[in-house]
């Protein structure tokens, strides 16, 4: 059984932003013991009846290496 837990200290930024008619949730996440991935960026909206999630994680190594890529392609998420 995989259990999720959210630890308030693991959460590094949030940011909403206004597109058109929907608003967008934006994290910033550092989670050392997510089996993900300890970076992980997350952009959520709702449109109607569905919720949109869209997320990004990457291990020590990938973040180094491609930070600004990921950061970029949560950036242009867009419904």
């Amino acid at each position: 059984m995989l259990l999720s837990r959210y630890d308030p200290d693991e959460l590094l930024e949030t940011k909403v932003e206004k597109r058109g008619d929907l608003t967008y949730y934006n994290y910033v996440l550092e989670t050392p013991f997510a089996l993900t991935g300890s970076h992980n960026l997350a952009k959520a909206t709702a449109k109607g009846n569905t919720v949109v999630l869209f997320v990004v994680s990457a291990n020590d190594k990938q973040w180094q290496a491609n930070q600004k890529t990921l950061k970029a392609m949560l950036d242009s998420f867009e419904v």
